[in-house]
């Protein structure tokens, strides 16, 4: 049987312990141990819009340079043997990713910059397409590692001080995006002793000049920096969310809660199967179906008609009919 939305048996929703299934944004100088970060996660597969992994071992990493091969890899993360091997995404870097899509929209239409698409459609066009495909990894299941470099603005303190303003670099519209999404944005802060030795920590709220952020409201905002150190981290504020709040925990999380989608072959092959139920039911069915395929499309068109690129609308015609039937 074909699985749809059913809201009669959603099940509460639970927190794991580990960082399966969260969305992270990290952040901070170059060649701090960003990428190395990320390549500590098992079942994670780095996506390189900037090559940072030629001196890490074991590591699944895909190059790519451009934007419709970020999409077909998106169709493939698709496939129940992606979902198998792979538990997390990382975007490295977010950066270069906003950049290689702004130049998808511009070459979708035919221009050299995107604000040469009239009336702001090209940056509405970039807005969309860049949202999309970010939320189609969350909503496959996947978490999310979206690594950026910091960048630093000198702003006047009105005394005579400049102040030094630290945030990811990414465009502000990709920055709005990113925001939304994730769970944790964390800046690498480097500390340099007399000796030429770095400490290095993880900074999770912000201060006056540094952003940062999270929605777990016991986590540390100050961790060591480090795969196990933030797993650790984030264990001990679940476990106080769970103490406080009375939050449910799990060691084993599952994402995956969208409804199956079913091929337009097997829509088709069903839609024509009710048709010809209605029809034996009662004759005049026939043009309370037409009915409702008006009101759905917009227009009058016949099941035939209906091509795949329109199966989720085709679903609801589905729907329906079957309804119609009973």
């Amino acid at each position: 049987r074909v699985m749809g939305i059913d809201i009669l048996n959603i099940q509460p929703s639970v927190i794991s312990r580990d960082l399966k299934g969260k969305y992270l944004c990290i952040y901070g100088p170059e060649k701090c141990g960003k990428t190395t970060f990320a390549a500590q996660m098992d079942k994670n597969l780095i996506l390189s819009f900037e090559i940072g992994t030629n001196f890490l071992s074991g590591v699944r990493a895909q190059p790519i340079e451009k934007w419709v091969e970020f999409k077909q890899v998106l169709r493939q993360l698709e496939q129940p043997e992606a979902k198998e091997m792979y538990d997390t995404i990382t975007i490295d870097t977010v950066g270069e990713a906003y950049t290689l899509c702004e130049k998808y929209i511009c070459l979708q239409n035919g221009v050299q910059k995107i604000g040469e698409i009239p009336y702001g459609g090209g940056y509405a066009a970039l807005k969309s397409e860049f949202e999309t495909c970010l939320r189609k990894i969350t909503m496959m299941g996947y978490g999310i590692i979206c690594i950026c470099h910091s960048q630093i603005k000198n702003e006047d303190a009105g005394d005579g001080n400049i102040v030094e303003h630290v945030s990811p670099a990414m465009p502000a519209r990709a920055a709005d995006i990113v925001n939304r999404l994730v769970d944790i944005i964390g800046y690498i802060n480097c500390e340099w002793d007399n000796k030429g030795n770095c400490t290095r920590t993880l900074l999770t709220r912000s201060t006056p000049t540094i952003l940062a952020g999270s929605r777990l409201p016991y986590l540390s905002p100050k961790i060591p920096f480090g795969y196990k150190e933030l797993v650790s981290a984030i264990g001990d504020a679940i476990e106080e969310q769970a103490k406080k709040d009375g939050a449910v925990l799990v060691d084993n999380y599952s994402t995956d809660t969208k409804a199956e989608e079913r091929s337009y072959e097997d829509i088709r092959a069903e839609a024509f199967e009710l048709w010809k139920a209605l029809i034996e039911q009662d004759e005049e069915n026939a043009s309370r179906v037409l009915k409702k395929v008006e009101m759905i499309f917009g227009r009058k068109m016949k099941l035939s008609e209906i091509t795949e690129d329109q199966k989720d609308l085709f679903e609801l015609v589905c729907g329906e009919m079957k309804s119609l039937l009973k």
